[in-house]
C-alpha cells in the first residue's frame, strides 16, 4: 500500500513549538495556531497505511506558578505520547489557558463546547495540507490537572460534537467522578449496540487525592455493567509524574494492554 502522506519534519515541528513558547508569531504559524480560540495546535503524524486513522489529543495542564506551560521541553517528554506505527495516528497538542482560579493550572474553554473538538480536528488536519482523511477514532488523554479539561471536553461533546472513543487519565481525576461516569456508560452502550469499541483507562495513586474519586468511579462502572479489559480503573504506586510515561505508550498500542505494577480497583 502506498503511504497516506509523507512523514512530517519533526525537527521543524519542534522548532515551531519552541517559537510559540518564546511568544513568536509568523504568518504560517498564525494559520496553524488557533490562539484566538483559546488553544494552539501542533500536529505530528506517525503511520503510513490506509484504513483506520486515529487522532489523539493529550491535556497537559500544570506548570509551576508563574511559569509558562512549555509543551516541548516541559510536558511532552513525560506525556506518554509515543505514537505507534499502527494504526496511523495524528497527535494534536493543545495549549491551555492559565486558569484564573488556581496559579499554575490551565483550562481549555475553547474545547469545552460542542464545536470545540471538531474545530480542533479540522485545524489539525489542515496543518497537513488537507491530505488527511477524517479520523475514524478519537482518543483523549490527560495527566494531573489536565483531567478537568478532558472531562469538560467529553461532557461538551456528548451534546453533539465529535465522538470520543477512548479516554486515558493518568492520576488526573480529582473531585467529581459523575461526568466521566456518564460518558463511559453512554460510550459503552454504543459499543454494545454494535458501534465501534470504546475504552477507558483511569490510573491513580493510593493514598492520594485521586484515590477516592477513582474508587467512586469504579463502583459506578460496576453498577452500570461497564466492565472488561478495555474499561479499567487501576491503582499504581508509580510517582505522579511518571505515570503517563510508564503506561501511556502501551495504552496507545492497545487499550486492553497488561499494565505492570497496577491493581484493579
Amino acid at each position: 500500500m502506498s503511504p497516506l502522506l509523507p512523514a512530517p519534519d519533526l525537527q521543524a515541528i519542534g522548532d515551531c513549538i519552541a517559537r510559540v513558547e518564546r511568544g513568536e508569531r509568523g504568518p504560517r504559524m498564525d494559520a496553524a495556531i488557533m490562539a484566538a480560540r483559546g488553544f494552539e495546535v501542533l500536529g505530528a503524524y506517525a503511520g503510513s497505511r490506509r484504513g483506520q486513522f486515529r487522532a489523539v489529543t493529550p491535556f497537559l495542564g500544570f506548570a509551576a506558578p508563574g511559569e509558562p506551560l512549555r509543551l516541548a521541553s516541559g510536558r511532552l517528554p513525560g506525556s506518554g505520547l509515543v505514537l505507534p506505527a499502527a494504526p496511523p495516528t495524528l497527535a494534536m497538542l493543545v495549549r491551555g489557558r492559565p486558569s484564573p482560579r488556581r496559579a499554575g493550572a490551565f483550562d481549555w474553554p475553547a474545547l469545552a463546547t460542542p464545536g470545540g473538538l471538531p474545530a480542533l480536528i479540522r485545524e489539525g488536519l489542515a496543518a497537513f495540507g488537507g491530505l488527511m482523511p477524517a479520523p475514524t477514532r478519537l482518543v483523549l488523554t490527560a495527566h494531573s490537572g489536565g483531567g478537568s479539561g478532558l472531562v469538560s471536553t467529553l461532557e461538551a461533546n456528548a451534546a453533539g460534537g465529535a465522538r470520543v472513543d477512548e479516554a486515558h487519565l493518568f492520576d488526573a481525576l480529582y473531585g467529581d467522578h459523575t461526568r466521566l461516569l456518564r460518558w463511559a456508560v453512554a460510550r459503552h452502550a454504543l459499543e454494545r449496540a454494535g458501534g465501534a469499541p470504546g475504552a477507558l483507562a483511569v490510573l491513580a495513586r493510593p493514598n492520594s487525592a485521586t484515590e477516592a474519586p477513582v474508587r467512586r468511579l469504579a463502583a459506578g462502572l460496576l453498577a452500570a455493567g461497564v466492565t472488561g479489559p478495555r474499561w479499567r480503573v487501576l491503582l499504581t504506586p508509580a510517582p505522579h509524574n511518571d505515570i503517563p510515561r510508564l503506561y501511556g505508550p502501551a495504552l496507545l498500542v492497545d487499550a486492553a494492554a497488561q499494565l505492570p505494577a497496577t491493581a484493579q480497583v
